[in-house]
């Protein structure tokens, strides 16, 4: 192989690696996105007691919102029971401690995922940063072969 056939060969892997990376950074954010969804929903569940007012029994009252800018008042029972869906649109009545729980467990999962993918992300730059550094050999080498030509 010449020296800019194995040039090319090295800038499509190069091309292909940087999409694989881009693709990581996405994935990246939207697990942080989730890991952050996560505190969020574990706040809003531990706060539905502080949401109770005086007199109002076991009802709190909050706004819901029902899409783009636009909410209704709502109720809430203050059961210590919640709906939380476990996938495949299954969704499992669970007490409030147990609810935390799942979504703690879920979100150590993220966090594990979150791992392995900066993980990834490095060995992909250490690959990367190989291929420009045997790039630029390769074109001086050439520059210097034009040279002397």
């Amino acid at each position: 192989m010449s020296a800019e056939e194995r040039l090319y060969s090295l800038a499509a892997q190069l091309k292909m690696l940087e999409a694989y990376l881009n693709d990581l950074a996405a994935r990246e954010a939207t697990i942080v996105r989730f890991i952050e969804d996560s505190r969020l929903t574990i706040d809003a569940i531990r706060g539905l007691d502080a949401g109770k007012g005086e007199g109002e029994g076991d009802e709190i009252h909050t706004l819901m919102p029902i899409g783009i800018g636009v909410y209704a008042h709502a109720r809430i029972s203050a059961k210590d029971k919640l709906l939380v869906s476990v996938g495949s649109g299954v969704a499992i009545e669970k007490s409030r401690d147990d609810a935390i729980a799942y979504i703690e467990s879920r979100a150590n999962e993220l966090k594990n995922a979150l791992i392995s993918i900066n993980n990834q992300k490095q060995e992909l730059q250490k690959r990367i940063e190989g291929i420009r550094g045997e790039m630029n050999s390769i074109m001086q080498q050439i520059s210097q072969e034009r040279q002397r030509g």
